[in-house]
């Protein structure tokens, strides 16, 4: 199910783990709160959860949220709604009663606004854009009581710096760990990369080397290293993006892509900025810059 969102079976079996740490964390927490003498639950809590982890972060906000002795009406995002069903029958299967855990799918402006601006909601979990948060805020401000608080996780531009003492083999592993796994779409993926002067010219033909060596494709398929981007939209607004910054000369390697690809897939690329400031937004692609 996770696969879904474009997932490669290797990211897929890692939420997996993630989620599955979730609620041992969150299940020890319950233990850990229980004995406090002065906690008490706020309610119902709406977690709104987002697409690239389609079942960590959603079982994460749940099981928080449980943990606290909520009740929970579980959101996920409109493109992964399949896990989050899929996830929801498990717990009722394992023994969370279906009044204190529901599901409830839909499209965010709609159903995701409905509940931002319920009154009976005690407290929304939410990770997703900046602008959304920003939107839910804005609405919970109006209908919610003023002490149900917003626990809002929203975009990263991440970045890192490789001086002369780094090994440019363990700097060019991680580089592709981090920017390219998930096809880049996730908030803690690399963004900006700072390159001593020293090291550049080595570092980056071994970047473009292994970036070379990834095999993009169907996330199915064992060998995958690359996925495709979640949707139509995102695709077209991400090959934009590359199109804007190769004709700003910008453009410093990108990989071909077979022509036999079937899917929103956008090449691995990197690009050359000044700093991080050029960058206006989170940019949530298979991107180096």
């Amino acid at each position: 199910m996770i696969q879904e969102t474009g997932k490669t079976i290797a990211d897929s079996i890692s939420e997996v783990r993630e989620a599955v740490d979730f609620c041992r964390f969150y299940a020890n927490e319950a233990i850990r709160l229980e004995c406090l003498p002065d906690h008490c639950a706020r309610g119902v809590i709406a977690c709104i959860s987002p697409w690239n982890f389609p079942l960590a972060i959603f079982t994460g906000q749940i099981t928080a949220s449980l943990a606290a002795g909520n009740s929970v009406i579980g959101k996920p995002a409109e493109q992964s709604s399949l896990t989050g069903a899929r996830a929801v029958e498990l717990m009722h299967q394992v023994g969370i009663p279906k009044d204190v855990v529901q599901f409830l799918p839909g499209y965010g402006e709609t159903v995701g606004a409905m509940l931002s601006a319920d009154e009976r909601i005690s407290g929304i979990c939410f990770t997703g854009s900046t602008d959304a948060a920003i939107a839910i805020y804005r609405s919970m401000a109006k209908s919610c009581d003023i002490e149900a608080p917003l626990i809002a996780e929203t975009g990263g531009l991440n970045a890192m710096i490789v001086d002369s003492t780094a090994l440019p083999e363990q700097a060019v592993k991680d580089i592709i760990a981090s920017a390219f796994q998930s096809a880049g779409q996730r908030c803690s993926a690399l963004r900006i990369l700072y390159v001593q002067n020293e090291m550049e010219s080595r570092l980056l033909k071994m970047l473009f080397g292994a970036i070379e060596q990834l095999r993009v494709g169907d996330p199915w398929d064992i060998s995958t290293d690359v996925g495709p981007i979640i949707d139509e939209h995102a695709q077209s607004d991400l090959l934009d993006y590359c199109n804007r910054m190769e004709s700003e000369n910008r453009l410093l390697y990108q990989r071909e892509l077979s022509a036999h690809l079937d899917g929103y897939f956008v090449p691995p690329s990197v690009f050359r900025v000044s700093g991080i400031e050029e960058l206006e937004r989170e940019i949530s692609d298979p991107f180096c810059m």
